[in-house]
């Protein structure tokens, strides 16, 4: 067999390992550990032959003895000796790793087979590397044939295990157990050893080579770096080679001893590929100290394998290195205070540096040396560490800061704590011990040695902290700690009240002014100005400038407020504008304050919300800012009776800010509201003579001594002469015995005598009718009435006065009494001989009447001749002459009405109804003619009949559209909004287009006619040059012949009507463009005329199904009107004759009958018309043969007169709805012209108002009985609750022990026939007394208590002492010494019977009491269901007002309903003649669209292609001009800003001296509304070429350079001293021109077609970016092809030259 072929495949596999495990280590071999600029870097020792010149240990060698070996040649033997001791003759194990030459080969050998070396016996190899390497391979090279098994071992550690490396083995499951050619799959063990038969084979018979690579077959090969299983895989310290079995022919079992010769084991090469081992953190290996091989160890490293960090470089583990990272070792930082470290796992783990240092140095410590040690202390890192010093006392801990302070205790303090804190005393172990002062009393803190406290001016105490006598309310914020009595100066003695809540008296101004006014010097108020919010006072002048003047919520008395705080804000626009200072004025008792405020800090303003400015000043005497200074009882005394609070109008000079809340806290009695509560109002303890919590009224039987001082008056005993007591205020006595006076001085009328005497027989009656009073003459002793009763005279009033009549003693008969005449109040009393002195007729009636009485009004006069009320006496009738029927003096004697002409109403008859107009002398008035879609209202003018005419719209019936406008509609006109330059007029066509100058078109005449371009210069569009106007001519030309053809075809159209033909010319044109030359084919034909007709047939159904559609929502509509109406348009007769009793409705409801009626009517009709249009047959006849004229005007004559027929048909149908529809509109408008809704509504109004008084009549019975049943309630409640409190306590006494005998208690029960309240006293009197009983019966009850539990303990006892006998037994023979234990029991059982019998008693009791109640609660009960059914009348009664109000609401919508109805027709007769053209127009639309729109199409996509270059010029050009034009934009907005800016600063100077800044603002605004509605008015126009973008940017910048021009003249002219009169026609101006400037600038026109512009722009950017790129590969395969082409070799083209041949 051939060597070198046996050899290569073993190579190959060498080669393949090294590539894959070398390849990686190569790249850094020899390297150094770092690089140029001094970064670690991977570093490995040189790779080498590991066991070159290595001493194998061998267990086997040849030689000893010397022997005889046969080599196995093939074909021949031949035979040699092997003798250990001659050195040519020797194969010993040096020879292993010796020089190996091919040429001159050593091996080593073992022993033949004859001396027993084979299977089982083995022979070893072992290879002492002397230290770690990383293997690559290991090669064996055979001199003689390979063995059959073999295997290869290797060590990691000196004395460590060996571990299997590789098995060689054609029989591996027999000899190792292990799998032939086995491999390693992911995720399994890669230190598995395989078993292989690859090198197994006897040949070749020498020279075999066996290549062992330590990573083939690894799947972690190529993650080397990352796989800790691997790199220990290769680690070796120790290599074996087990030689197992020989491989024969099998003729050794003949066991000839030259067969048996040739057999051994010869091994010519042993090498090993490795590097020294070194983690990567070396470039070589040395020899040590010791002749060992070591790694020369960088990157901090150490150990014979660098496998460890140097001591001090231990922040992170160690690692080996990578190609990624040279995991250098990192130094530990510590501080430079130590030079040891060790490595910390956790720490590293949680901060990511792993070094601790130790034996740190300046009292450090830490991880780093970072700190201080405990209890030390530095200032800075660089500072060794002292120690803290802290004092243990006062110390928390004795650790301190870094700046040596320590953590002191609570109320200690100190650097090093050795010292108490303010608020504290006493240092001790414990720390200090804080002060025992009340904060709110104290001054400062205590004393820090003994602890004595330093009280404010008003306290006093051990520990501040009670209010000295004179003073109350103790309170932190008060300087002088409690607040001093006001008790309006009766008492020095009070305390904070209870009683009373705080609250916040508040004007936040967010609805109106609240009640603020503004006041100036002399008085004079004027209303605020208001803003939600806020409220601002304009100066009357430069020197006055106002105050606000508050409301009566924060006047009167405010004592509550006295220490409180008074809030007031202000707000502006900026914080600049913010005022400074605020003057306040209070006003109260005679005594005026002021004050001057600052405003408070604002730490920082938020930018979001609007700046304010608090001012806030506590209502005290201690507060500084108040002028003249007062004391605290003359500060109350003001605020007792406050009358006026000002605050100056801080920036009124310059309207720069406004007031926006005023707050004052007060106090009110608390209601158990979540209100805090009020502790600085005071309740004193009031001297004898005074009462009331702040002593401010008298006690009874004392009075204010100066009524006029109100409570500061002090009290005196009142003084009424023993005739009574006085009222505490005012002093008037409360007199008796007939006396009268302030102090009881004087008899009372009628009686005579005197009082002073201080006896209850002072006055006696006085003799005089009725007890008048009388008058004693002193001398005579005569007593003279004085005041006798009205209508009489007389010593004892015995004659009856002038204007009386009577005969009050009976002189001349009966008694009469003398009486006033009744004349109604329509005489003179003070006239002598008004009315007879005995009949009482009144005779001198004045005021237009007359009769007995001056009852009534005399003839020409009415009104109310009884009235007390001389507006309402008698009035003349003052009839107006026009107006009236009758004489101008003849009217209703009470209501005063004239008898009116038709459609006149009014009192007199002066004025005519709603919705008529122009009154006229013996005519009346005439009908309102509004036009119902022009006019918002029937109503007009009542003299001149002018109606309310819609936006756009004139005329006095408002039927026509104002000059400007167009489209009469029921939403008004619209205005035209014509082009200024291109239309003749600013008025417009009905349509809405606008007549042009020659040369304009479009619809509002702002675009350039065909032939003519706009010229910038002069803004017109001129005609273009002669070339173009050739064009022109020849297509007007041809369209001349095609009007001509359409004339003539006109007389034989189809459809039978001349002139309404349809207009055919695009079609025409598009026919000749296309057909120039074709003539009678260019014709319509048959086909087409009858879609034509079908089109329309179509049109007109779906018009017909429309208004059928339209019909029946009417015929809704009045159905609901007449439901609404309780009208019904199939009702009976009877139902009819009831109608009729309604005079008022009976109109209404027969005029919408009628028109449901017709309504229904009409729908039949469309349905009929639109079921015959259905069914109309439009007949077509086809010739299949040419398109000839001739046959053409046959056919179409005989389908002219069958489409004529269905015409006139369709038209007869069509006429017949719309007389229909006509007729509805009719009944329609002159039921909205008649009144009588308006009277029924007002009837209806009549009875609701009936209805609401009937509502407040059972309200007020409904109240009186809620009041009867409240009071029932109480009652109830009452015997309720007694009768649970007796239930109760019976309860109680049933259960307890009592000895009280019950029949008494029923004996002292009142018979069941009382009343309830008697019942209730008497079941209260019972409670009372059964709970005295109750309580007796509980001391009793805990007395024998206690002596069953004295039994119960003996028995128990008792019961102990004998167990044989029976407890009965036991107990009695049981005798103690005081035989208590008997007398117990027996004791006990008798009281147990009473028990008894007081149970049964009770429950009789109660039985009775219930049977007494029932008839109670039955009464309430049925009280309680009279009061549901007056709820349930007032829910009637609620709900008859809602249905009132929605029959109100019902004839609002009828008539809603009915306008909107009237609209509808108006549309639908409006719209009809636009959509039957719109019909016509799609007819014609259709086949020329079909035909020639994808033709177009064609053309202009390749159209598009030959214009791409110049579009892409275009774009640039286009996009040039448009960031000049956005320049030109941004520059016209800062200069329009600029300019309104300079417009407002003007506007506010003028404003000092004209009032017309208010119309200039309001006109500027309504320009901006009117903008705006151009804006929404301006249509979107379709997509413009960029040519015409363009020339629409230039004239845009066009407009905008003039816009910019006259805003400087104009702002030249404000500046040029211009005089003020004239400042309100510039702010017009300026104006007008802004909101021109403001429509140019943003019109969104010009936004959409910049942004169009910019989109066509991006969009041929990108399809420029798109031939770019093509352009890019067409050239690279242009390239390609060329080096192609040059690649070529020359043959080629010969070849394909002689192919072509």
């Amino acid at each position: 067999m051939d060597t070198s072929s046996a050899v290569s495949a073993p190579h190959l596999v060498l080669l393949i390992s090294l590539h894959l495990h070398c390849q990686p280590l190569v790249w850094a071999a020899m390297d150094s550990c770092y690089d140029d600029e001094g970064v670690p870097n991977r570093c490995m020792p040189k790779f080498e032959n590991v066991a070159f010149n290595r001493t194998v240990e061998v267990s086997n060698v040849c030689g000893s003895p010397s022997e005889e070996y046969c080599m196995q040649t093939g074909s021949t033997r031949s035979c040699h000796y092997c003798d250990a001791l001659d050195p040519q003759l020797n194969h010993n194990s040096s020879l292993l790793t010796d020089f190996h030459r091919n040429d001159e080969l050593t091996w080593w050998q073992s022993q033949s087979m004859f001396y027993g070396v084979q299977h089982p016996n083995s022979v070893n190899l072992t290879l002492h590397l002397g230290k770690a390497f990383d293997l690559t391979y290991v090669r064996l090279k055979f001199h003689t044939s390979r063995p059959e098994s073999f295997a290869i071992y290797k060590r990691t550690e000196e004395a460590g295990p060996w571990l299997p490396y590789q098995y060689y083995s054609a029989s591996c499951k027999e000899t190792y157990g292990k799998d032939t050619k086995g491999y390693i799959r992911p995720g399994d063990d890669e230190r598995t050893a395989l078993c292989t038969d690859e090198f197994s084979d006897i040949s070749p018979l020498s020279g075999g080579n066996v290549a062992f690579s330590t990573l083939e077959g690894r799947p972690s090969a190529y993650k080397f770096d990352r796989s800790i299983v691997l790199q220990e895989w290769v680690t070796a310290t120790d290599l074996l080679i087990t030689l197992n079995r020989i491989n024969t022919f099998g003729d050794e079992v003949f066991k000839d001893v030259n067969v048996l010769r040739s057999y051994f084991y010869a091994i010519s090469d042993f090498s090993v590929g490795g590097r020294c081992k070194c983690n990567g953190h070396a470039s070589e290996c040395v020899e040590g100290e010791h002749g060992a091989l070591l790694c020369s160890c960088q990157h901090h490293t150490v150990g014979d394998d660098c496998q460890r960090c140097h001591p001090f470089y231990q922040d992170r583990p160690w690692a080996r290195a990578t190609g990624d990272s040279a995991n250098e070792c990192l130094k530990c930082n510590c501080s430079g205070r130590s030079e040891e470290c060790v490595f910390d796992t956790e720490q590293y783990r949680s901060t990511g540096s792993g070094g601790r240092c130790v034996s740190c140095r300046d009292n450090t410590d830490g991880p780093h040396c970072e700190r201080c040690r405990e209890n030390h202390h530095r200032e800075s890192s660089q500072e060794p560490c002292l120690p803290c010093n802290c004092d243990i006392n006062g110390s928390v801990s004795l650790q301190c800061d870094d700046e040596g302070r320590c953590v002191c205790r609570v109320g200690v303090a100190g650097e090093k704590c050795d010292k108490c804190q303010a608020g504290f005393h006493s240092l001790g172990p414990g720390g200090c011990r804080p002060c025992e002062c009340n904060p709110s009393g104290t001054v400062g803190d205590c004393s820090t040695l003994d602890g004595r406290c330093h009280c404010k001016a008003n306290v006093e105490g051990q520990g501040c902290d009670r209010c000295k006598p004179g003073f109350f309310n103790l309170q932190h914020g008060n300087p002088e700690g409690c607040q001093p009595c006001f008790c309006f100066g009766h008492s020095l003695a009070c305390t904070s009240s209870g009683h009373y809540a705080a609250v916040n008296i508040t004007s936040d101004f967010n609805e109106d002014q609240d009640g603020w006014v503004g006041e100036f010097f002399g008085g004079q108020e004027y209303p605020l100005l208001w803003k939600e919010g806020e409220v601002y006072l304009l100066p009357l002048s430069e020197e006055d400038i106002g105050f606000y003047k508050a409301p009566e919520k924060f006047l009167g008395h405010h004592a509550h407020s006295y220490g409180q705080l008074l809030s007031i804000t202000f707000t502006s626009e900026t914080p600049e504008l913010l005022p400074d200072d605020v003057t306040i004025i209070l006003q109260g008792s005679g005594i005026t304050l002021s004050a001057d405020l600052s405003p408070q800090r604002v730490l920082q303003h938020d930018p979001g919300l609007t700046p304010q400015h608090a001012f806030i000043v506590r209502l005290h005497e201690n507060e500084r800012s108040f002028k003249p200074s007062l004391s605290a009882f003359e500060f109350q005394h003001l605020l007792y009776n406050l009358t006026a609070v000002r605050i100056s109008n801080a920036g009124g000079h310059n309207y720069t800010s406004q007031l926006a809340e005023v707050s004052l806290t007060s106090a009110l009695i608390s209601s158990g509201l979540a209100n805090p509560p009020a502790p600085w109002v005071e309740s004193c303890s009031c001297p004898h003579g005074f009462t009331g919590q702040f002593c401010e009224r008298c006690a009874p039987g004392f009075t204010w001594e100066v009524p006029g001082k109100g409570p500061l008056s002090t009290c005196v005993p009142c003084n009424c002469h023993q005739h009574g007591t006085c009222h505490p205020e005012t002093g008037a006595c409360d007199c008796s015995d007939f006396t009268a006076g302030m102090t009881c001085e004087r008899c009372l009328d009628g009686y005579y005598g005197n009082a002073l005497i201080g006896t209850p027989g002072d006055c006696q009656p006085c003799p005089c009718p009725g007890h008048s009073s009388c008058a004693q003459i002193a001398v005579t002793g005569q007593v003279v009435c004085t005041n006798c009763p009205p209508g009489q005279t007389g010593m004892r009033c015995q004659m009856c006065e002038d204007g009386y009549y009577g005969d009050p003693l009976g002189q001349s008969g009966a008694i009469r009494p003398c009486v006033r005449c009744n004349c109604n109040g329509n005489v003179d009393f003070n006239a002598l001989g008004v009315c007879d002195h005995v009949t009482g007729q009144c005779l001198k009636c004045l005021g237009h009447t007359e009769g007995d009485h001056c009852e009534r009004c005399q003839r020409g006069f009415y009104g109310d001749a009884l009235s007390q009320t001389a507006g309402q006496k008698c009035k003349s009738c003052s009839c107006n002459p026009a107006g009236t029927t009758g004489r101008v003096n003849e009217c209703h004697p009470q209501s005063g009405d004239c008898q009116c002409l038709g459609h006149v109403t009014g009192r007199d008859c002066g004025h005519c109804e709603v919705g008529f107009f122009n009154l006229q002398p013996g005519i009346g008035c005439e009908r309102c003619r509004c036009n119902p879609i022009g006019s918002s209202s029937v109503l007009c003018h009542q003299i001149s009949g002018q109606c309310l005419c819609r936006t756009g719209v004139e005329g006095t019936l408002c039927d026509s559209c104002r000059m400007g406008f167009f489209g009469f509609s029921s939403q008004g006109c619209r205005a035209c909004n014509c082009d200024p330059m291109g239309s003749v007029s600013m008025q417009c066509h009905n349509n809405g287009t606008c007549p042009c100058r020659q040369g304009f078109v479009g619809y509002k005449c702002d675009q350039c006619e065909l032939n003519y371009f706009h010229n910038r210069d002069t803004h017109q569009c001129e005609e273009c040059p002669v070339c173009y106007g050739l064009v022109k001519k020849q297509a007007e030309r041809l369209r001349t012949r095609l009007q001509d053809l359409e004339k003539l075809l006109a007389h034989f159209d189809c459809r039978g009507r001349f002139g309404k033909q349809h207009h055919m010319l695009k079609y025409h044109i598009a026919k000749l463009y296309g057909h120039e030359h074709q003539r009678e084919d260019t014709l319509p034909n048959a086909l087409e005329d009858f879609l034509a007709f079908q089109e329309a047939r179509e049109a007109f159904i779906k018009q017909f199904s429309v208004m059928e559609g339209s019909t029946g929502r009417l015929v809704a509509q009045l159905h609901g009107i007449t439901s609404a109406l309780n009208c019904s348009i199939s009702m009976t007769e009877e139902e009819e004759q009831e109608r009729r009793k309604d005079e008022g409705s009976r109109s209404v409801c027969q005029t919408f009958t009628d028109t449901a009626l017709m309504m229904r009517a009409s729908q039949k009709r469309l349905k009929q018309a639109t079921a015959d249009l259905d069914n109309v047959l439009i007949p077509v006849e086809l010739e299949s043969g040419p398109n000839k004229w001739n046959i053409m005007v046959n056919d179409s004559q005989v389908l002219m007169k069958r489409h004529r027929e269905t015409a006139d048909h369709i038209e007869a149908i069509a006429s017949s709805a719309v007389r229909a529809s006509k007729q509805s509109f009719a009944l329609l408008m002159d039921l909205l012209q008649d009144n009588s809704t308006e009277e029924y509504i007002r009837n209806l109004t009549e009875q609701i108002t009936h209805m609401q008084q009937q509502k407040d009549n059972l309200t007020v019975q409904v109240n009186d009985t809620v009041a009867k049943h409240q009071a029932l309630e109480e009652e109830a409640a009452a015997l309720t609750l007694a009768l649970a409190n007796v239930t109760s306590s019976l309860h109680q006494l049933a259960l307890t022990d009592a000895s009280s005998s019950p029949r008494a208690q029923l004996n002292q029960t009142q018979p069941p026939n009382r009343t309830a309240e008697q019942q209730k006293d008497n079941l209260t009197v019972q409670v009372n007394d059964t709970v005295a009983k109750h309580q007796a019966l509980e001391e009793e009850a805990a007395a024998l208590t206690l002596a069953l539990a004295n039994v119960t303990s003996s028995l128990h006892q008792l019961a102990l002492t004998d167990a044989s006998s029976s407890p009965r037994a036991q107990l009695n023979q049981t005798q103690p010494p005081n035989r208590t234990a008997e007398w117990g029991g027996e004791e006990l059982l008798e009281q147990t019977k009473e028990l008894d019998q007081q149970l049964q008693t009770k429950d009789d009791l109660i039985s009775k009491i219930r049977s007494e109640v029932e008839p109670l609660r039955q009464t309430v009960n049925k009280k309680l269901e009279m009061a549901g059914g007056i709820s349930e009348l007032q829910a009637q009664t609620q709900e008859t007002k809602v249905l009132a109000l929605a029959s109100v609401v019902s004839g609002k919508e009828v008539e809603s309903e009915a306008i909107s109805l009237h609209r509808e027709f108006e549309n639908m007769a409006r719209e009809w003649p636009r959509r039957q053209a719109q019909t016509k127009a799609a007819m014609k639309k259709v086949k020329p669209l079909e035909e020639k729109v994808l033709a177009d199409v064609r053309k202009r996509v390749s159209h598009i292609k030959e214009i791409l270059d110049p579009a892409l010029e275009n774009c640039s050009l286009s996009s040039s001009t448009t960031k000049e034009a956005e320049r030109k934009a941004h520059a016209a907005v800062k200069e329009s800003k600029a300019t309104l800016s300079l417009a407002k600063n003007t506007r506010t100077a003028s404003a000092q001296l004209s009032s017309h800044v208010d119309s200039a603002l309001q006109q500027l605004a309504e320009h901006e509304l009117l903008t705006d509605k151009a804006k929404s008015q301006i249509t979107s126009e379709p997509e413009v070429s960029l040519t015409g973008v363009k020339e629409d940017m230039e004239a845009a910048k066009l407009q905008l350079e003039a816009y910019s021009a006259t805003l400087t003249d104009l702002i030249s002219k404000i500046d040029d001293s211009v005089p003020l009169e004239r400042f309100d026609q510039i702010l017009n101006e300026t104006s007008r021109r802004l909101s021109m400037l403001r429509g140019s600038v943003e019109s969104p026109t010009l936004s959409s077609k910049i942004q169009r512009l910019q989109s066509a722009a991006k969009e041929q950017q990108s399809r420029l970016s798109l031939i770019e790129q093509d352009l890019q590969e067409i050239r690279e395969e242009r390239d390609s092809l060329r080096d192609i082409t040059l690649n070529l070799p020359q043959s080629c083209p010969k070849a394909t030259e002689t192919g072509k041949a």
